[in-house]
């Protein structure tokens, strides 16, 4: 079949049934996932820039964690603050804590916080703070553990105790944790590299996370193949959603079909080697939007970050 592409008015109902998606994704929930599901909010080291949407991001995950650095970055955002800083205490830090000040590390542990050393360079900060994401929400033996221990390091291997500790347990490969990584996409491009490459690792159906990062700009995830619907707000849409971006960073791929965008498009190819890429455009679906990929693809979606406050 050959390609299409056509252009949609700027507002438009979106009827799709059931047997078109396999996947539903409601873009609203990666910034406030429901209470009753796992989530974890994962703080990398860098900056962090957009202060006040944090503070109110922190309170809908129940699980914190800063990798390595992540620590300081967090540290810092208060100044001189010390009530504020005392309140917004992460459950656990992890890494390898070359990055970690020394009087950040003390004042955490003075405050009780969880900081787990792995020295492997095998896997980096962000793989160790999935591993301890996944303990704890899978493992109530190894929370137990930790939180309980007064032993060095909390009695796990210094190496890559924490990935064995993974490795050995089974079972609970249903369970999804929402977790929405701050600090991954801007910095150093080699790691925002990594970052997108954890979105491609983490796509299994026995992946044991939906992962999706925040910036000052945008939201970034992925869209599974086999169809999927995003599912927004009207409200959300008009307020706080500007562009967006379909990028085949894994491999050339196929928008097999499109329904609620600005350019919706069919049987197209896309590459980033060709400079074939569905770039600018915009969601103009009332409140959903449909994307059917041959592959797995990354979404870019731009954010008003002044105006997010206002829905979490």
């Amino acid at each position: 079949m050959s390609e299409w592409c056509i252009e949609n008015p700027e507002n438009i109902p979106i009827k799709v049934d059931n047997s078109q998606y396999r996947h539903l994704i409601n873009v609203e929930q990666y910034l406030s996932p429901l209470s009753d599901k796992p989530s974890a909010l994962l703080i990398l080291n860098q900056k962090i820039d957009i202060a006040e949407v944090f503070l109110e991001i922190w309170h809908h995950y129940k699980l914190k964690v800063c990798a390595d650095g992540g620590a300081n970055r967090l540290y810092e955002l208060f100044g001189e603050d010390e009530a504020a800083r005392s309140r917004y205490l992460p459950d656990y830090i992890v890494g390898d804590l070359d990055s970690l000040n020394e009087d950040v590390e003390k004042y955490y542990r003075q405050k009780n916080v969880v900081i787990i050393k792995q020295l492997t360079q095998y896997s980096t900060d962000f793989s160790k703070c999935l591993d301890i994401i996944a303990l704890h929400w899978t493992s109530s033996v190894f929370v137990q553990k930790v939180k309980g221990s007064t032993e060095k390091n909390h009695s796990i291997e210094l190496y890559d105790g924490l990935a064995k500790w993974r490795k050995n347990i089974s079972g609970n490969s249903g369970i999804k944790i929402n977790t929405l990584a701050l600090g991954g996409i801007n910095g150093r491009f080699d790691q925002t590299i990594h970052s997108i490459s954890q979105l491609y690792q983490l796509s299994s159906d026995k992946s044991q996370f939906n992962l999706c990062y925040l910036s000052s700009t945008d939201l970034i995830f992925l869209i599974p193949s086999q169809g999927t619907l995003l599912t927004y707000s009207k409200k959300f849409r008009k307020e706080c959603i500007g562009n967006c971006g379909l990028l085949p960073l894994g491999a050339p791929t196929v928008l097999q079909e499109t329904c609620g965008l600005k350019w919706d498009v069919g049987n197209w190819s896309t590459s980033i080697q060709e400079g074939k890429v569905s770039s600018s455009n915009r969601f103009v679906g009332e409140d959903r939007c449909l994307l059917k990929t041959k592959d797995s693809i990354v979404i870019s979606v731009e954010i008003e970050i002044e105006n997010l406050k206002n829905f979490l």
